[in-house]
C-alpha cells in the first residue's frame, strides 16, 4: 500500500483480526491495494471496495468519509448493461424517512430472482438509484447486495449509451421519437393525479339535476 509521511499503519486489534488499520490525516484520496487476501480498515471498520462509475476500484470510510483507490485495478465499461432501481423495484421502499436513516427494505423476490438469472446468463447489471450520489449509501447498498447472495454490483445514477434497459417502479416508457407512452394507462395515472380537496370543497357531478338547479335560479 502506498502512503505518505502523515500515515501510520498499525496491526489490527482483536475486533478486526487480519485487517490492517489505517490512521491518518484526511486527504482527498489515499492510494492502496485491495488485495484479495488482505483487508484494510479505517476508523474501526473494514473497508469494502467497489467499482466506481469511472472504472476505478475504490472504497470510502463510512465514519470519516476518507476515500481510498486501488490504481492497480481498473476496468472499462464496454458491455451493454441493464439498470435496476433499488427502492420499490429490487427492495421494498422504506419511505423517505427510512432512506434518510440509511435503511434498505427486504428484497422483492421476483425481481431478485430475475436479477440473479441475468447474472447467471452473463449479463451486466447495475443498480441504478438516486442513492448513488452518496458514497456512504453506495457502501450500504453493496453490503445489502452481498447479504442476499448477489455480487457487489456497480451502483450508479448515471445513464450512458451502453444502458439497454431500465427497470424502475416510476418509469413510463415512451415510443422512440414520438413522445407517446406505450402503455396509455400509465400516462393517465399521472395525468389524473390532483391535489386532495377538503370537505368544504366537495364537488358535485355536473349532471341533469345540476343543470335544472341553474335554470330555476335564473
Amino acid at each position: 500500500m502506498e502512503i505518505n509521511d502523515t500515515t501510520d499503519i498499525f496491526e489490527s486489534d482483536t475486533a478486526l483480526r487480519g485487517a490492517r488499520r489505517v490512521q491518518m490525516f484526511r486527504q482527498s484520496e489515499i492510494e492502496v491495494s485491495f488485495a484479495a487476501e488482505t483487508e484494510i480498515a479505517c476508523c474501526g471498520q473494514v473497508l469494502r471496495p467497489f467499482w466506481a462509475d469511472d472504472g476505478r476500484f475504490i472504497s470510502v470510510c463510512i465514519r470519516c468519509g476518507q476515500k481510498y483507490s486501488d490504481k492497480t485495478q481498473v476496468r472499462y465499461k464496454a458491455m451493454p448493461w441493464i439498470g435496476v432501481d433499488l427502492d420499490g423495484t429490487l427492495a421494498y421502499d422504506p419511505g423517505n424517512r427510512g432512506k434518510g436513516l440509511g435503511e434498505i427494505g427486504s428484497p422483492i423476490k421476483p425481481m431478485l430472482n430475475r436479477l440473479k438469472q441475468w447474472l447467471a446468463e452473463g449479463k451486466t447489471v447495475k443498480i441504478f438509484t438516486a442513492r448513488a450520489s452518496s458514497p456512504s449509501q453506495v457502501v450500504l447498498i453493496k453490503k445489502w447486495l452481498t447479504s442476499y447472495g448477489l455480487p457487489e454490483l456497480e451502483v450508479t445514477n448515471i445513464k450512458d449509451l451502453k444502458m439497454v434497459e431500465l427497470w424502475d417502479d416510476r418509469c413510463v416508457q415512451v415510443r422512440t421519437n414520438m413522445g407517446e407512452p406505450i402503455i396509455k394507462t400509465a400516462a393517465l395515472k399521472h395525468d389524473r393525479q390532483t391535489p386532495e380537496r377538503g370537505l368544504s370543497e366537495r364537488v358535485e357531478p355536473f349532471n341533469i339535476l345540476s343543470r335544472l338547479k341553474i335554470f330555476l335560479t335564473l
